[in-house]
């Protein structure tokens, strides 16, 4: 890992291995922070509770084994997050606990009330499932592309998206355009247009409940050349008064922290310190 050259302060989508995808304690990821020059950082661990999809969902990784979904498994991780601030606040470090929450209908009264219950630094919420399969999986999103056409898909997609902010539940929506990852080699290069006429009534809405976007750079990662959302959605949201409230990796290993972001930085000019020379 090298440090980054650029101003970036924070990188706020952090998956530790309390996330079933992913791998890394909290201290492996503060200390990959600290090597890369990063002042802070926002775990944000899946919560995915959508009972359709039980069997591949619904848990979080307690030391080393899978466990259900429950109170008792967010309070480890939010006490093992707020540990490592106050330890890694010491050298510098402001360490955030976040949650990234998986929105599917029916899902705004157990979220609302898990909220109620901890404190969490911030709220992202992400569209991972249309209708029982995975858009950003590889093996499910075949089956999801295989049934459903293009223009339906985008329309699902930015229906639950929609449905997602209205709920206020959310700071911020995650990468915005994520069915880009394994969509644009099905269906083409038609998916990088699919959101005009659609996207327009989620920044009213995300405008309306106050929720923000972020830059997400995974996307390089999975092989595209633009980020999650692509520039145009971009220049799209500034336009509309949307609010860019993060940049994330979306790392889900300590090396993936602040991936491209010397890069991005430019992109997400909002986020970066202005000193006046």
């Amino acid at each position: 890992m090298q440090r980054l050259n650029c101003d970036v302060i924070s990188d706020d989508h952090i998956h530790p291995g309390y996330s079933i995808d992913a791998e890394g304690s909290v201290d492996d990821y503060c200390r990959a922070a600290m090597a890369v020059g990063l002042k802070e950082i926002c775990f944000t661990t899946h919560y995915d509770a959508d009972p359709v999809r039980l069997g591949q969902e619904g848990y979080m990784v307690i030391d080393g084994k899978r466990e259900k979904l429950s109170d008792d498994c967010v309070r480890m991780y939010m006490e093992d997050v707020r540990r490592a601030a106050t330890e890694f606040g010491q050298t510098g470090l402001m360490v955030r606990a976040g949650m990234e929450f998986g929105y599917f209908a029916g899902c705004e009264r157990p979220i609302s009330e898990l909220q109620s219950k901890f404190s969490f630094d911030y709220r992202l919420g992400s569209v991972h499932n249309i209708d029982g399969d995975c858009v950003c999986c590889r093996q499910e999103s075949g089956q999801l592309f295989k049934r459903m056409t293009l223009t339906k898909l985008a329309d699902r997609y930015f229906e639950l998206l929609d449905r997602c902010a209205a709920t206020g539940l959310f700071d911020c929506l995650g990468h915005l355009d994520v069915y880009r990852r394994y969509g644009l080699e099905y269906y083409g290069e038609e998916i990088n247009t699919i959101h005009r006429g659609r996207i327009e009534k989620l920044f009213e809405t995300m405008r309306k409940h106050n929720v923000g976007y972020e830059v997400n750079t995974s996307a390089i990662r999975h092989g595209l050349f633009e980020y999650y959302p692509g520039m145009e959605i971009i220049n799209m949201a500034r336009a509309s008064g949307v609010t860019l409230l993060a940049l994330g990796s979306d790392a889900h290993k300590p090396a993936q922290m602040a991936l491209d972001f010397d890069t991005a930085s430019g992109v997400a000019y909002e986020l970066v310190p202005y000193v006046d020379e």
